[in-house]
Protein backbone atom coordinates (compact mmCIF):
# COMPACT_ATOMS: atom_id res chain seq x y z
CA UNK A 1 0.00 0.00 0.00
CA UNK A 2 2.45 2.36 0.65
CA UNK A 3 4.27 2.17 -2.73
CA UNK A 4 1.18 3.11 -4.07
CA UNK A 5 1.42 6.50 -2.69
CA UNK A 6 4.87 6.98 -4.09
CA UNK A 7 3.56 5.74 -7.27
CA UNK A 8 0.89 8.55 -7.48
CA UNK A 9 3.01 11.24 -6.43
CA UNK A 10 6.16 10.53 -8.23
CA UNK A 11 3.89 10.52 -11.75
CA UNK A 12 2.32 13.79 -10.46
CA UNK A 13 6.00 15.32 -10.15
CA UNK A 14 7.59 13.87 -12.81
CA UNK A 15 4.18 15.89 -15.10
CA UNK A 16 5.63 19.46 -12.35
CA UNK A 17 9.58 18.96 -13.84
CA UNK A 18 8.00 18.42 -17.80
CA UNK A 19 6.69 21.87 -17.39
CA UNK A 20 10.09 23.35 -15.52
CA UNK A 21 8.43 24.53 -12.30
CA UNK A 22 10.60 23.80 -9.41
CA UNK A 23 8.09 26.08 -6.74
CA UNK A 24 5.77 23.32 -8.05
CA UNK A 25 8.14 20.37 -6.52
CA UNK A 26 8.65 22.47 -3.70
CA UNK A 27 4.90 22.55 -2.83
CA UNK A 28 4.82 18.77 -2.86
CA UNK A 29 7.63 18.46 -0.71
CA UNK A 30 6.23 20.90 1.91
CA UNK A 31 2.74 18.83 2.05
CA UNK A 32 4.60 15.68 2.35
CA UNK A 33 6.74 16.85 5.28
CA UNK A 34 3.87 18.57 6.91
CA UNK A 35 2.47 15.57 7.11
CA UNK A 36 5.20 13.34 7.99
CA UNK A 37 6.06 15.54 10.74
CA UNK A 38 2.53 16.08 12.30
CA UNK A 39 2.26 11.68 11.48
CA UNK A 40 5.25 11.62 13.85
CA UNK A 41 4.36 13.66 16.61
CA UNK A 42 0.88 11.97 17.02
CA UNK A 43 2.36 8.55 17.28
CA UNK A 44 5.03 9.91 20.00
CA UNK A 45 2.32 11.77 21.74
CA UNK A 46 0.25 7.71 22.05
CA UNK A 47 3.49 6.89 24.12
CA UNK A 48 3.10 9.71 26.27
CA UNK A 49 -0.63 10.18 27.57
CA UNK A 50 0.19 12.79 29.65
CA UNK A 51 1.18 14.91 26.82
CA UNK A 52 -0.65 16.87 24.18
CA UNK A 53 -0.31 18.44 21.19
CA UNK A 54 0.83 22.47 21.19
CA UNK A 55 0.00 23.85 17.68
CA UNK A 56 2.40 24.99 15.07
CA UNK A 57 5.86 27.37 14.25
CA UNK A 58 6.82 28.03 10.46
CA UNK A 59 9.93 27.75 9.93
CA UNK A 60 12.21 27.99 6.48
CA UNK A 61 14.09 24.95 5.10
CA UNK A 62 16.83 25.34 2.51
CA UNK A 63 16.90 22.26 0.97
CA UNK A 64 18.26 21.43 -2.71
CA UNK A 65 14.15 21.03 -3.95
CA UNK A 66 14.16 25.10 -2.87
CA UNK A 67 13.10 27.14 0.30
CA UNK A 68 10.78 25.32 2.16
CA UNK A 69 8.50 27.07 4.40
CA UNK A 70 7.30 24.51 6.63
CA UNK A 71 5.34 24.16 9.75
CA UNK A 72 6.63 22.04 12.73
CA UNK A 73 4.67 20.76 15.20
CA UNK A 74 4.72 21.31 19.27
CA UNK A 75 4.15 19.92 22.10
CA UNK A 76 2.75 20.67 25.21
CA UNK A 77 5.78 19.54 27.24
CA UNK A 78 8.38 20.78 24.94
CA UNK A 79 9.91 17.36 24.30
CA UNK A 80 9.12 16.56 20.78
CA UNK A 81 11.33 17.47 17.93
CA UNK A 82 10.62 15.74 13.86
CA UNK A 83 13.73 13.63 13.57
CA UNK A 84 13.20 15.02 9.79
CA UNK A 85 14.70 17.89 10.73
CA UNK A 86 18.23 18.56 10.63
CA UNK A 87 20.32 19.67 14.13
CA UNK A 88 18.86 22.51 16.12
CA UNK A 89 19.55 26.00 13.89
CA UNK A 90 21.07 24.48 11.00
CA UNK A 91 18.82 25.27 8.05
CA UNK A 92 20.09 22.87 5.49
CA UNK A 93 20.74 19.44 5.98
CA UNK A 94 21.81 16.70 2.80
CA UNK A 95 20.04 13.62 3.92
CA UNK A 96 16.55 15.64 4.29
CA UNK A 97 16.79 16.21 0.14
CA UNK A 98 17.63 12.50 -0.13
CA UNK A 99 14.71 11.46 1.86
CA UNK A 100 12.31 13.60 -0.42
CA UNK A 101 13.45 13.29 -3.44
CA UNK A 102 13.45 9.31 -3.13
CA UNK A 103 10.11 9.18 -1.16
CA UNK A 104 9.10 11.61 -4.37
CA UNK A 105 10.47 10.62 -6.96
CA UNK A 106 11.35 6.82 -6.85
CA UNK A 107 9.08 4.29 -6.76
CA UNK A 108 9.73 2.81 -3.77
CA UNK A 109 8.81 -0.76 -2.97
CA UNK A 110 7.51 -0.96 0.69
CA UNK A 111 10.74 -3.00 2.08
CA UNK A 112 12.94 -0.18 0.03
CA UNK A 113 11.19 2.40 1.63
CA UNK A 114 11.47 0.70 5.32
CA UNK A 115 15.22 0.44 4.47
CA UNK A 116 15.65 3.66 3.15
CA UNK A 117 14.47 4.98 6.81
CA UNK A 118 16.40 2.18 8.77
CA UNK A 119 19.41 4.04 7.44
CA UNK A 120 18.80 7.28 8.14
CA UNK A 121 17.96 6.34 11.98
CA UNK A 122 14.19 7.10 11.19
CA UNK A 123 11.36 6.19 13.48
CA UNK A 124 8.84 4.78 10.64
CA UNK A 125 7.40 1.22 10.12
CA UNK A 126 5.34 0.09 7.42
CA UNK A 127 2.38 0.54 9.52
CA UNK A 128 3.65 3.95 10.30
CA UNK A 129 3.47 5.01 6.96
CA UNK A 130 -0.01 3.25 6.35
CA UNK A 131 -1.00 5.55 9.05
CA UNK A 132 0.39 8.65 7.07
CA UNK A 133 -1.51 7.55 4.06
CA UNK A 134 -4.48 7.32 6.35
CA UNK A 135 -3.75 11.26 7.56
CA UNK A 136 -3.71 11.99 3.92
CA UNK A 137 -6.77 10.37 2.92
CA UNK A 138 -8.15 12.24 5.74
CA UNK A 139 -6.98 15.80 4.64
CA UNK A 140 -8.69 14.81 1.16
CA UNK A 141 -12.00 13.96 2.64
CA UNK A 142 -11.81 17.39 4.46
CA UNK A 143 -10.93 19.23 0.87
CA UNK A 144 -13.47 17.36 -0.87
CA UNK A 145 -16.38 17.92 1.58
CA UNK A 146 -15.83 21.59 2.78
CA UNK A 147 -18.13 24.30 2.80
CA UNK A 148 -18.76 25.97 -0.61
CA UNK A 149 -19.53 29.76 -1.46
CA UNK A 150 -23.34 29.89 -1.36
CA UNK A 151 -23.13 31.92 -4.34
CA UNK A 152 -21.01 31.73 -7.50
CA UNK A 153 -20.59 33.27 -10.90
CA UNK A 154 -19.97 29.96 -13.10
CA UNK A 155 -19.37 26.31 -12.18
CA UNK A 156 -17.41 24.10 -14.98
CA UNK A 157 -18.27 20.54 -15.04
CA UNK A 158 -16.17 17.54 -16.70
CA UNK A 159 -15.82 14.17 -16.59
CA UNK A 160 -12.87 12.48 -16.75
CA UNK A 161 -12.34 8.21 -17.76
CA UNK A 162 -10.25 6.15 -16.17
CA UNK A 163 -9.35 2.91 -14.57
CA UNK A 164 -8.88 1.85 -11.06
CA UNK A 165 -8.80 -1.42 -8.64
CA UNK A 166 -11.83 -2.10 -7.51
CA UNK A 167 -12.55 -3.76 -3.57
CA UNK A 168 -12.56 -7.21 -6.13
CA UNK A 169 -8.91 -6.66 -6.64
CA UNK A 170 -9.84 -6.20 -10.30
CA UNK A 171 -8.72 -2.96 -12.93
CA UNK A 172 -12.12 -1.37 -13.66
CA UNK A 173 -13.42 1.43 -15.70
CA UNK A 174 -14.36 4.72 -13.72
CA UNK A 175 -14.95 8.09 -14.48
CA UNK A 176 -14.20 11.13 -12.36
CA UNK A 177 -16.20 14.06 -12.35
CA UNK A 178 -14.74 17.69 -11.53
CA UNK A 179 -16.14 20.97 -10.58
CA UNK A 180 -14.14 24.09 -10.71
CA UNK A 181 -16.10 27.05 -9.96
CA UNK A 182 -15.44 30.89 -9.82
CA UNK A 183 -17.43 32.53 -7.28
CA UNK A 184 -18.25 36.51 -6.96
CA UNK A 185 -15.05 38.02 -6.46
CA UNK A 186 -13.40 35.93 -9.05
CA UNK A 187 -11.57 33.44 -7.73
CA UNK A 188 -11.07 29.96 -9.02
CA UNK A 189 -11.53 26.74 -6.78
CA UNK A 190 -12.20 23.04 -6.77
CA UNK A 191 -15.74 22.71 -5.46
CA UNK A 192 -15.67 19.23 -5.80
CA UNK A 193 -14.67 15.54 -7.94
CA UNK A 194 -16.50 12.46 -7.47
CA UNK A 195 -15.54 9.20 -8.59
CA UNK A 196 -17.99 6.57 -9.98
CA UNK A 197 -17.53 2.77 -11.48
CA UNK A 198 -18.99 2.25 -14.92
CA UNK A 199 -19.94 4.86 -17.13
CA UNK A 200 -21.82 8.10 -17.01
CA UNK A 201 -25.00 7.69 -15.54
CA UNK A 202 -27.88 10.54 -15.58
CA UNK A 203 -28.09 9.44 -11.92
CA UNK A 204 -24.53 10.87 -11.51
CA UNK A 205 -25.61 14.41 -11.83
CA UNK A 206 -28.41 14.07 -9.00
CA UNK A 207 -25.84 12.97 -6.85
CA UNK A 208 -23.19 15.34 -7.63
CA UNK A 209 -25.38 18.54 -8.02
CA UNK A 210 -27.32 17.48 -4.53
CA UNK A 211 -24.21 17.19 -2.98
CA UNK A 212 -23.06 20.64 -3.78
CA UNK A 213 -26.28 22.19 -2.58
CA UNK A 214 -25.92 20.46 0.89
CA UNK A 215 -22.47 21.89 0.73
CA UNK A 216 -23.79 25.42 0.84
CA UNK A 217 -23.85 26.48 -2.88
CA UNK A 218 -27.35 28.04 -3.99
CA UNK A 219 -27.26 30.46 -6.55
CA UNK A 220 -25.28 29.66 -9.70
CA UNK A 221 -25.09 31.96 -12.62
CA UNK A 222 -24.15 29.86 -15.33
CA UNK A 223 -23.12 26.09 -15.23
CA UNK A 224 -20.73 24.80 -18.17
CA UNK A 225 -20.53 21.61 -19.53
CA UNK A 226 -20.05 18.96 -22.04
CA UNK A 227 -23.34 17.63 -23.60
CA UNK A 228 -23.52 14.96 -21.03
CA UNK A 229 -27.11 13.19 -20.85
CA UNK A 230 -29.19 14.12 -18.22
CA UNK A 231 -27.75 16.92 -17.15
CA UNK A 232 -29.46 19.43 -18.39
CA UNK A 233 -32.84 18.03 -16.94
CA UNK A 234 -30.77 17.84 -13.57
CA UNK A 235 -30.04 21.64 -13.95
CA UNK A 236 -33.53 22.66 -14.83
CA UNK A 237 -34.82 20.67 -11.56
CA UNK A 238 -31.82 21.67 -9.29
CA UNK A 239 -30.31 25.32 -10.54
CA UNK A 240 -33.53 26.44 -12.43
CA UNK A 241 -32.46 29.97 -12.38
CA UNK A 242 -28.78 28.79 -13.89
CA UNK A 243 -27.95 29.22 -17.21
CA UNK A 244 -26.58 26.16 -18.69
CA UNK A 245 -23.49 26.70 -21.39
CA UNK A 246 -22.98 23.65 -23.76
CA UNK A 247 -18.83 24.18 -24.62
CA UNK A 248 -18.87 25.81 -27.96
CA UNK A 249 -15.46 24.16 -28.85
CA UNK A 250 -16.90 20.96 -28.74
CA UNK A 251 -19.34 21.52 -30.85
CA UNK A 252 -17.21 23.20 -33.38
CA UNK A 253 -15.25 19.89 -32.89
CA UNK A 254 -18.45 17.82 -33.40
CA UNK A 255 -18.87 19.83 -36.64
CA UNK A 256 -15.89 18.64 -38.39
CA UNK A 257 -16.39 15.03 -36.81
CA UNK A 258 -20.22 14.83 -38.69
CA UNK A 259 -19.49 17.15 -41.56
CA UNK A 260 -17.93 16.49 -44.43
CA UNK A 261 -14.09 18.66 -44.74
CA UNK A 262 -15.71 21.28 -46.71
CA UNK A 263 -19.00 21.62 -44.98
CA UNK A 264 -17.53 21.35 -41.69
CA UNK A 265 -15.25 24.71 -42.95
CA UNK A 266 -17.94 26.61 -43.87
CA UNK A 267 -20.08 25.87 -41.19
CA UNK A 268 -17.22 26.65 -38.59
CA UNK A 269 -16.36 30.08 -40.47
CA UNK A 270 -20.47 31.26 -40.26
CA UNK A 271 -20.40 30.62 -36.50
CA UNK A 272 -17.37 32.63 -36.35
CA UNK A 273 -19.17 35.17 -38.16
CA UNK A 274 -22.00 34.92 -36.27
CA UNK A 275 -20.30 35.16 -33.17
CA UNK A 276 -18.78 38.79 -33.74
CA UNK A 277 -22.99 40.27 -33.94
CA UNK A 278 -22.65 39.63 -29.71
CA UNK A 279 -26.70 39.74 -29.45
CA UNK A 280 -28.04 36.74 -28.00
CA UNK A 281 -31.52 36.83 -29.63
CA UNK A 282 -30.45 37.26 -33.13
CA UNK A 283 -27.44 34.81 -33.09
CA UNK A 284 -29.81 32.23 -31.74
CA UNK A 285 -31.95 33.31 -34.92
CA UNK A 286 -29.53 33.42 -37.24
CA UNK A 287 -27.79 29.66 -36.01
CA UNK A 288 -31.19 27.97 -36.50
CA UNK A 289 -31.37 29.56 -40.13
CA UNK A 290 -27.74 27.95 -40.68
CA UNK A 291 -28.35 24.80 -39.28
CA UNK A 292 -31.66 24.22 -41.81
CA UNK A 293 -28.97 25.14 -44.73
CA UNK A 294 -27.68 21.58 -43.77
CA UNK A 295 -30.77 19.54 -42.30
CA UNK A 296 -31.62 17.19 -45.12
CA UNK A 297 -27.68 16.27 -45.85
CA UNK A 298 -27.05 15.53 -41.81
CA UNK A 299 -30.75 15.43 -40.22
CA UNK A 300 -29.66 13.61 -37.19
CA UNK A 301 -26.46 15.58 -36.44
CA UNK A 302 -28.25 19.11 -37.26
CA UNK A 303 -31.35 18.46 -35.39
CA UNK A 304 -29.15 17.60 -32.07
CA UNK A 305 -27.47 21.07 -32.53
CA UNK A 306 -31.18 22.76 -32.71
CA UNK A 307 -32.56 21.14 -29.89
CA UNK A 308 -29.75 22.81 -28.07
CA UNK A 309 -29.40 26.03 -29.53
CA UNK A 310 -29.85 28.21 -26.67
CA UNK A 311 -27.14 26.56 -24.91
CA UNK A 312 -24.87 26.93 -27.10
CA UNK A 313 -24.59 30.82 -26.99
CA UNK A 314 -25.62 31.42 -23.34
CA UNK A 315 -22.18 33.13 -22.72
CA UNK A 316 -23.58 35.99 -24.82
CA UNK A 317 -25.92 36.90 -21.78
CA UNK A 318 -22.61 38.25 -19.87
CA UNK A 319 -20.57 40.95 -19.66
CA UNK A 320 -17.85 40.50 -23.31
CA UNK A 321 -15.15 40.73 -20.52
CA UNK A 322 -15.79 37.48 -19.40
CA UNK A 323 -17.01 35.74 -22.60
CA UNK A 324 -13.75 34.25 -23.34
CA UNK A 325 -13.64 32.27 -19.85
CA UNK A 326 -17.37 31.22 -20.33
CA UNK A 327 -18.19 29.84 -23.63
CA UNK A 328 -15.87 26.64 -23.01
CA UNK A 329 -14.95 23.88 -20.81
CA UNK A 330 -11.15 24.03 -21.29
CA UNK A 331 -11.09 25.81 -17.85
CA UNK A 332 -11.68 22.18 -15.74
CA UNK A 333 -10.17 20.26 -19.23
CA UNK A 334 -6.37 21.88 -18.35
CA UNK A 335 -6.76 20.44 -14.88
CA UNK A 336 -8.36 17.08 -15.74
CA UNK A 337 -4.79 16.75 -18.46
CA UNK A 338 -2.64 16.67 -15.22
CA UNK A 339 -4.91 13.72 -13.69
CA UNK A 340 -4.14 12.15 -16.58
CA UNK A 341 -0.45 12.35 -16.47
CA UNK A 342 -0.65 11.52 -12.79
CA UNK A 343 -2.64 8.70 -14.04
CA UNK A 344 -0.06 7.54 -17.20
CA UNK A 345 2.97 7.70 -14.60
CA UNK A 346 1.49 5.71 -11.76
CA UNK A 347 1.29 2.49 -14.36
CA UNK A 348 -1.96 3.69 -16.82
CA UNK A 349 -4.46 2.80 -13.84
CA UNK A 350 -5.00 3.80 -9.66
CA UNK A 351 -4.79 1.35 -7.21
CA UNK A 352 -7.69 2.39 -5.57
CA UNK A 353 -10.15 5.21 -4.89
CA UNK A 354 -8.54 6.01 -2.12
CA UNK A 355 -5.30 6.02 -3.52
CA UNK A 356 -7.00 8.43 -6.49
CA UNK A 357 -8.20 11.19 -3.63
CA UNK A 358 -4.81 11.20 -2.35
CA UNK A 359 -3.53 12.25 -5.37
CA UNK A 360 -6.74 14.67 -6.66
CA UNK A 361 -6.39 16.33 -2.88
CA UNK A 362 -2.87 17.06 -3.58
CA UNK A 363 -3.29 18.00 -7.21
CA UNK A 364 -6.03 20.57 -6.47
CA UNK A 365 -4.91 21.75 -3.48
CA UNK A 366 -1.11 22.83 -4.84
CA UNK A 367 -3.20 24.59 -7.77
CA UNK A 368 -5.25 26.49 -5.29
CA UNK A 369 -2.74 27.19 -3.19
CA UNK A 370 -0.17 27.91 -5.71
CA UNK A 371 -2.13 29.36 -9.03
CA UNK A 372 -5.60 30.78 -8.01
CA UNK A 373 -4.78 32.94 -4.83
CA UNK A 374 -5.75 36.07 -7.06
CA UNK A 375 -9.13 36.55 -8.60
CA UNK A 376 -9.31 36.48 -12.56
CA UNK A 377 -8.60 39.46 -13.53
CA UNK A 378 -11.66 39.73 -16.57
CA UNK A 379 -13.95 38.44 -13.41
CA UNK A 380 -13.00 41.69 -11.82
CA UNK A 381 -13.31 44.27 -14.24
CA UNK A 382 -16.78 42.88 -14.92
CA UNK A 383 -17.66 42.67 -11.47
CA UNK A 384 -20.26 45.58 -11.40
CA UNK A 385 -22.54 44.12 -13.81
CA UNK A 386 -21.86 40.54 -12.51
CA UNK A 387 -23.82 41.42 -9.46
CA UNK A 388 -26.35 43.43 -11.50
CA UNK A 389 -26.94 40.41 -13.21
CA UNK A 390 -27.29 37.98 -9.82
CA UNK A 391 -29.38 40.61 -7.87
CA UNK A 392 -31.89 40.55 -11.18
CA UNK A 393 -31.58 37.04 -11.63
CA UNK A 394 -32.31 35.58 -7.96
CA UNK A 395 -33.98 39.00 -6.63
CA UNK A 396 -36.83 36.71 -5.18
CA UNK A 397 -34.70 34.41 -3.46
CA UNK A 398 -32.37 37.23 -2.05
CA UNK A 399 -35.09 39.20 -0.52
Amino acid sequence: MTQNIVLNIEGLLEEISNVGSQREISDLGVILLNALMKKERDLRLKEDLENKGNGFYERQLVSELGKLNISIPRDRKGEFRSSLLPEPWQRYEESHKDLMTKLILCSYSPNQIKNLFSHMNLPYSSEQLEELKEELYKKAKEFRTRELPSESVVIYIDAYHTEIKNEENKVSKAVVYSILGVDMEGHKSIYGYYTFFGSETKEDWLVILNDLIYRGLKRVLLIVSDNFSGLSAAIKSLFPKSDHQLCYVHMQRNVRRNMSKEDAREFNNQLSILRKKKDFDSIVAEFEKLCHEYIKKYMHFIKGLLKNKNLYFAFLKYPESIQKNIYTTNPIENVNSRIEVTRVKAGGYFQSVKTLEISLYVLFSGIQDRKWKKPIPAFRKALYEINQLFAFRFRESLS
